[in-house]
């Protein structure tokens, strides 16, 4: 199969999850904001997860890219309240994947598929060391780590 002929435009779910992942991200999320317009996808994995590659339109202008791949991180729950993660990924200051796992293993139902995570469950998560083990990370703004 042609690549070309595997690409399609992103669902509504898909474009409301990544517009709203952009918004609420940092300023370098932001900067991925015109690259939505035009933005195309393909399913990237087959474990049934609802990860997709992105392909951004030609001429759409770069993202800040330094040198990170994954740009942003978040976690929210699905509609069936499975908690999940997701990651934006970027490469040469383009969107290359949107990837979603499962974050808890509690997936509901016989399959192992399950969907997107709704916006107003959403959570931008930023890493820090574990105290007294500078090579664990852990997340620092995540709502189950408040007191």
């Amino acid at each position: 199969m042609d690549k070309a002929e595997s690409l399609r435009p992103l669902t509504e779910e898909e474009l409301e999850l990544l517009h709203w992942m952009l918004e609420h991200g940092s300023e370098d999320l932001r900067s991925f904001l015109p690259q939505i317009e035009g933005i195309r996808a393909t399913r990237s994995c087959p474990c049934g997860c609802p990860s997709i590659r992105l392909e951004v339109a030609d001429g759409a202008s770069l993202g800040s890219d330094r040198g990170e791949r994954v740009v942003g991180d978040f976690e929210g729950k699905t509609d069936r309240g499975e908690l999940v993660g997701v990651l934006i990924f970027q490469s040469t200051g383009k969107l290359t994947d949107l990837e979603v796992y499962s974050m808890d293993g509690q997936i509901e139902g016989d399959s192992q598929e399950f969907g997107l995570p709704t916006t107003d469950s959403m959570n931008l998560l930023v890493w820090e060391p574990l105290p007294g083990h500078p090579n664990t990370w852990v997340p620092a703004k995540s709502p189950k780590l408040q007191a």
